[in-house]
Order: structure tokens, then C-alpha cells, then sequence
């Protein structure tokens, strides 16, 4: 892993540390502190930064809007850095309040879904084969339908790189490919829900590198 997008990585785990949702806050006063915190390091958004609430987290790429966040609402973040030319990408769901039960419901569903592609990572494997292991999770859950997008994809210069993890991709992993595992579950009228975290392929798994 080239040193720069390491940097890029502890760039954006920093400033998701220091990140603070609050009822009241538009959706664009988030994404307008974490540009700053980005050019405060000098950094650059890797892609446009995505801040998603309430019925709207339902969107896969739900760009920041003046919209306000509410009380007990879903927000899903989703932002990286773009540091001497390499970029990082995280992605994290909060929500203001106190979790219902159907939240902390999808919540443990998307992060044990995510846990289990994780566990799946390592050189030789297909992309389909990580992807299956967290499509496989949800499904069995009940929410297959929602899971609208393919599991991750390679990341480097550019924000989607090969190898892509799809239900149809073939193409074995290789030690030393970086990648992002992000499942997620989003249900239109009610709110969505993704984790996504970087890893480095080795020849035993995954080494984990956002968290």
C-alpha cells in the first residue's frame, strides 16, 4: 500500500473521530465541516461527500442537501480523502437518538453482513465469493431486495478500481489490492443504513485499515 493513501486513510479516520451529528444541522453543514477539516490537512474530497437523513439515507449515493436532521433519524456518511493522488473512502450511519428497535435492528444486520465479507477476504478469492458472503447474510435476514449495490470495489488513484465485488465477478483477489466492503440495506419511505471500511488483501485475509 502506497504511503500516501495511508495517509489519506488516517486523514479520514481522523476527521470521523472528530464528527458530531446533532439534531438541527443541515445536511450541508456537515459535508461543509468535513471539506474544511480536509483542506485544514490538505486534502481534498475523494468524491462528493454523501450525508443522508432521515427518508433519504435510503439513497445509495445521497449527496448533501439543506435539508435538516431530525430527532431519531438514520444518517448515513460517506466521504474520503484525495491526498497526493490517492484516495480513501469510509462510510458510516448514525443516528440522533436513541435507536428504535427496527434500527438497531438493520444496524446489527448490516454490520454482522459486513463482519462476514470481511472474514471472506483473502488472496485467490473471487470478488463474487465476498460479495455472496454478505449478500447471503442479508438475504437470509429478509432484506435481500433492499442490498441494491455490489458488495466493493478495488480503490487507489481512482475511487472504483478493479477488483469489483459483485455477484458476477470472477476476478481472483490479489495480495496487496486495496478494497472497501460495504454492504448495506436501504428501504424506501423509511431510511438506510451502510457500513464501509478499507482493506489491504493478503495472502490470510484482509487486513482491516479504517478501523
Amino acid at each position: 500500500m502506497k504511503p500516501t493513501q495511508l495517509k489519506a486513510v488516517k486523514l479520514t479516520k481522523r476527521i470521523f473521530r472528530n464528527l458530531q451529528i446533532h439534531e438541527g444541522q443541515t445536511e450541508k453543514e456537515v459535508a461543509d465541516w468535513i471539506k474544511s477539516q480536509l483542506s485544514r490537512f490538505g486534502a481534498h474530497p475523494a468524491f462528493r461527500i454523501i450525508v443522508a437523513s432521515g427518508k433519504r439515507s435510503a439513497k445509495p449515493h445521497g449527496f448533501a442537501t439543506n435539508k435538516k436532521i431530525g430527532k431519531g433519524e438514520l444518517v448515513v456518511v460517506d466521504f474520503g480523502a484525495l491526498y497526493k493522488g490517492y484516495r480513501s473512502d469510509i462510510t458510516r450511519t448514525f443516528v440522533t437518538g436513541k435507536p428504535t428497535p427496527r434500527q438497531r435492528k438493520i444496524l446489527g444486520i448490516v454490520r454482522e453482513a459486513q463482519k462476514r465479507a470481511i472474514r471472506a477476504v483473502r488472496a485467490g478469492k473471487e470478488g463474487q465469493e465476498v460479495d455472496k458472503a454478505a449478500r447471503d447474510y442479508i438475504t437470509q435476514k429478509g432484506f435481500g431486495k433492499y442490498f441494491l449495490h455490489s458488495t466493493g470495489h478495488g480503490i487507489g488513484k481512482k475511487v472504483h478500481e478493479a477488483p469489483k465485488l459483485s455477484r458476477k465477478n470472477q476476478h481472483l483477489l490479489k495480495a496487496g489490492q486495496v478494497i472497501t466492503v460495504e454492504p448495506g440495506i436501504y428501504i424506501k419511505g423509511w431510511g438506510g443504513v451502510r457500513f464501509e471500511d478499507m482493506l489491504e488483501v493478503t495472502k490470510t485475509g484482509g487486513k482491516i485499515l479504517t478501523l
